[in-house]
């Protein structure tokens, strides 16, 4: 928890400013079948018109097979470059909760 909490501080540096340049997402999901309990939490900071950082982060809550509370499972770090309005090329890498990165992911998305 104290890893989430410092990269929420390092994220959300610019959250008074008068251009809105973050942007935030909670999501909380519980299987109906297995009751597993999961939360997924996303930053995303915008540079300029073309380029963004979103930062992840994937959590188990409550479950039997977790810490109690809150296990956080899988971090990512996003970067997004927008070439067109159309179509845009990224980056992503998958970090472990050690904070070591596991892989490394390029690709390009087409938006229509």
């Amino acid at each position: 928890m104290k890893y989430l909490t410092l990269l929420l501080t390092l994220f959300s540096f610019n959250i008074y400013a008068e251009e809105k340049k973050m942007s935030y997402s909670l999501t909380l999901e519980k299987g109906l079948e297995s009751e597993l309990n999961y939360g997924y939490f996303y930053a995303t900071r915008s540079f300029n018109t073309k380029f963004s950082a979103t930062y992840g982060a994937s959590l188990s809550i409550d479950s039997p097979t977790s810490e109690p509370y809150f296990d956080m499972y899988s971090q990512t770090i996003n970067l997004n470059y927008s070439l067109t309005n159309n179509l845009s090329v990224y980056m992503l890498n998958d970090i472990n909760p050690h904070f070591e990165r596991t892989e490394t992911w390029v690709g390009t998305t087409y938006h229509w």
